[in-house]
């Protein structure tokens, strides 16, 4: 399920922006405002997949409210809502997964949200990797990252840890290539999952996770490479 935050400060039509998005199968609104203030806070703590902003909210506006949440949510799908064309260089530099106009046109923004649906909710081919006498089947979007463990590794999921005997090198090899980077030598990490980059030290960044109290490792080294990939994953 998708969780989408709502902020848009004409009333009828942002009960008609939440009647329309109760249709489509998968996504939840969670939060809706006209207050630009509290709908950065409803990002902050909800943390949801899809925020939908009005350029023009009481107290901070919509353009405002992304810059402040890219800061801490780099990868948040933002779909931009309003009647002001000369916005559009904005939300282009803030990585906008869509700019439509009012008043809403409904196939446009279905086209959207289920662009976003598809990177986050296609059926995946579970793959089988050995655990100590048995095989387990793990689901590629279920993984957040990979962790080196001498010649083994550590999956981690949202749920649980598990001890694979699949080296690092061999996981790499198996899991989509378009969904994992390499972030350093101990770590393989699911980029949709990721949550937000902060410096750790002078080699490197720390990597934290939506809805995952564990953390990864990215190498300062392959940083400008880590966000030319998340531009790509999230252009397709």
């Amino acid at each position: 399920m998708l969780r989408v935050v709502i902020a848009e400060d004409d009333e009828i039509f942002r009960r008609q922006l939440i009647e329309f998005l109760k249709k489509i199968d998968g996504i939840s609104v969670e939060y809706f405002t006209d207050d630009g203030k509290e709908a950065l806070e409803a990002l902050n703590k909800i943390k949801p997949e899809i925020a939908i902003l009005d350029i023009e909210l009481f107290r901070m506006s919509g353009i405002e409210v992304a810059k402040k949440v890219r800061e801490t949510m780099p990868f948040l799908e933002i779909i931009f809502i309003t009647s002001f064309e000369e916005y559009i260089k904005e939300a282009v530099k803030l990585y906008a997964s869509d700019y439509i106009e009012k008043p809403l046109k409904e196939e446009r923004l279905r086209e959207t949200i289920e662009r976003i649906k598809k990177r986050f909710l296609n059926i995946e081919n579970y793959l089988p990797v050995p655990v100590k006498d048995n095989m387990r089947l793990i689901n590629p979007r279920e993984v957040y990252f990979v962790q080196a463990k001498k010649k083994r590794s550590v999956i981690y999921t949202g749920e649980e840890k598990i001890e694979c005997d699949y080296s690092l090198k061999e996981l790499e090899e198996i899991l989509p290539g378009d969904m994992f980077f390499r972030t350093n030598r101990s770590y393989l990490v699911n980029i949709l999952k990721v949550e937000a980059l902060r410096g750790k030290n002078r080699t490197s960044f720390e990597i934290t996770f939506k809805g995952c109290a564990f953390k990864a490792y990215l190498s300062k080294d392959l940083y400008q490479e880590f966000r030319k990939r998340v531009k790509e994953i999230y252009r397709n």
